[in-house]
This record gives structure tokens, sequence and C-alpha cells, in this order.
């Protein structure tokens, strides 16, 4: 019996897990046609300055850093601000999700 629940005990371990737990790049996580619900296009003349420039902006929502590299889920969240920064912090690109 022992080794029953084990082995289910195991085999739970290696199920698959939700789509929004997965986790990958940015382009391949976040679609490129979500609506401007965080205010992103108002805040395109930042594009190129430091992310910390965001400080001295009104945010509709939270706001997601993503670094070179990085790994995000799937989740979206139509308030978020995300800003994809290159290695020294500068602003590539704003967009909501």
């Amino acid at each position: 019996m022992a080794t029953l629940i084990c082995g289910a005990a195991f085999l739970a371990g290696c199920a698959r897990p939700p789509t929004y737990m997965t986790m990958g790049p940015v382009h391949e996580m976040i679609p490129r046609d979500l609506p401007d619900t965080c205010g992103a296009a108002d805040l395109a003349v930042l594009t190129g300055t430091d992310f910390t420039s965001l400080a001295d902006h009104r945010l509709v929502g939270p706001l997601r850093v993503l670094w070179p590299g990085q790994e995000i889920n799937a989740e979206v969240q139509q308030t978020r601000l995300n800003a994809q920064v290159n290695i020294e912090g500068r602003i590539l690109r704003l967009f909501c999700g």
C-alpha cells in the first residue's frame, strides 16, 4: 500500500503545471496585441531613459521591470505596465500585460 501511495505522489509531481505557471521568454509569454489599458502610450517618450524615470510618473497599475534573459509566466494583468530594459536599465519597450 505504501508503494502505491508513493508512486501516486511521484506521478502527481510529474504533472505539467498550468499554463499560467509556465515560465518563458517575454516575447513568448505576453501577446503583442493587448490594448493600452496601462497608459504605456503616454509614457512612450521615456523609451531610452533609465527605468527609474518611471518613478516621476503616476502609473495606472503596478510596474514590472523585465531584464534581459528574464523569464516570466503568462499571467496578464491589464493595468500592469511592463518596462523591458537593457542591461544598463534603459527602457527598450513599454507595454501592458
